[in-house]
Order: structure tokens, then sequence, then C-alpha cells
């Protein structure tokens, strides 16, 4: 319990067998938390497997196909029986009591409507707040949102920043958090699924008419482009700040590092 309403953590999970079991067992753990829902959505690994051997500690929902995140996301929140919903990715390496208690915190103001967490590896941020995973709200401002939700794959968190902008959230810094990459998880087929990541968040902005025809032009090209230099120089002159961040400070960063953790492995 949380100030006296209930805590339901809801955990979206595909292809995540290195690191889904240490996630569950720190919501388990967490004495504000009091129920842990984890929808395995469609994995192809030993996610399932794993969960199955949590038992009764957590309500399992197996999606035989996958949905993207908005869709299993969806499916937990619809299944969780808490007043308040604590959202988190399961490929997080550190997850401690401590960060899921300061998430939770600022909702002791009864005028905070969210909290959105960024994770912190020692002074670097690991992710944008517009995409942080990490994230708690009210079961109730949630359900009216969930069949648009369950549309947006990995557009989730735009989804949300979009319905919470005129309410009041707060951003905490989860210093000590953070996750693998997807060439960590996936080796070179993490490439491939980052720009599907992308695609989809792009797609979620262009749903709620954030893109001008200008920027939807530039997406398609940077998708036709081979030369580093004109992916970045592109990427630069897009005008939606979300998207230009994301691809930025995301996408980019993450193919550095990717290419760099190649050129080790090889």
């Amino acid at each position: 319990m949380f100030k006296g309403k209930k805590v339901s953590a809801v955990v979206p999970v595909y292809n995540e067998q290195k690191t889904v079991a240490s996630v569950v067992w720190a919501l388990i753990l967490t004495r504000a938390v009091d129920e842990v829902v984890v929808v395995n959505d469609g994995s192809t690994d030993k996610s399932l497997t794993i969960l199955d051997g949590f038992g009764e500690k957590i309500k399992l929902i197996n999606l035989k196909k996958n949905r993207g995140k908005g869709g299993a996301v969806a499916e937990g929140i619809k299944a969780s029986t808490g007043e308040i919903i604590v959202m988190a990715d399961a490929d997080l390496v550190t997850m401690e009591e401590k960060q899921i208690k300061k998430l939770l915190a600022p909702l002791s103001n009864p005028q905070v409507d969210g909290v959105i967490g960024q994770r912190f590896k020692g002074l670097l941020p690991m992710t944008m707040v517009a995409i942080a995973g990490e994230r708690a709200y009210y079961k109730n401002d949630l359900i009216l949102h969930l069949e648009p939700m369950k549309k947006t794959r990995f557009g989730l968190e735009m989804y949300l920043n979009q319905v919470y902008k005129n309410k009041r959230v707060e951003v905490v810094a989860l210093k000590g958090l953070w996750g693998l990459f997807k060439y960590q998880k996936r080796g070179q087929k993490g490439f491939k699924e980052m720009w599907e990541e992308f695609k989809e968040v792009a797609a979620e902005l262009k749903r709620q008419g954030k893109l001008p025809s200008t920027d939807i032009k530039l997406i398609k090209k940077i998708r036709q482009t081979t030369s580093w230099e004109e992916i970045e120089d592109k990427v630069a002159e897009i005008d939606n700040r979300d998207l230009r961040e994301f691809l930025q400070k995301y996408v980019l960063t993450y193919l550095k590092r990717a290419r760099r953790w190649l050129n080790e492995v090889v």
C-alpha cells in the first residue's frame, strides 16, 4: 500500500530472459507494491518459462501473439486491481525498492497526476524523459485510454505524454537504475528492432498531428540514407522536438554504441 492506496506494478515482457527475473523479484519484495502483473507479449525465448516459475507470486498474462508494448501494458492495467499503476520495463538490471518508492513518492501530493522516472547510471541519464518506461499513474485516469493504448506499440510513452500534457506530472531521477541495450540483448537483431521502434514513435506523433509534412519527407530520406554524416544532418533538420531528440539521444546514440560493441566482439 502507498498512502492507503493499493499499488499494482505492470511489467510488459518481450524476450527479456536475461533480466526479467530480477525485475519481478524487485517488485515482489517492494513493500509498497501489493500486486505484480506481468504480461508476456508473445516471447520466443525462455521468458515465459521463467515467469511460470513465480507461480502465485505474480499475476501472469500470456499473450500468444506479440501486440507491442502498448498492447501489453493495456492488458496489464485492465487485469490489475490497484488504485495506482506502476509501469516498469523488463530489461532493467539494477532495480531496487528505493527506486520504486521514489517513483511513487510524488503521488503523496493529491495534486500530482503522474510520475515519470528517468534512469541514471552515475551522473549520466540513460533515457529521455519523453520515452522513459518507469511511470506511475492512477488507474482511474488510465482506463479510459486502454483501447487507444493497444494500438501504440512502442509509441506508448508518446501517447501518454499527450494524454497528460495538461496535467501535473513530476519527473524524478532514478539514480543507479539502468537497463540493457538492445544490442546487448539481441546482438545484430537489435538494429532492426531499433528502427521498428523509431517508426512506431513517428507513427504515434503523426497520429497526433504533430509531424509536419517536411518531417515526414525527412523520415523517408533517413530510412533510405546509408551515410552516417548524412543521417545526422537530416535528423538535425527534423522540426518536431520529441522525434528529433528521440533520434539524436536514443537511436543515434544507440547505433554509435552498437557499432563500437560490434567492432569489439567481431
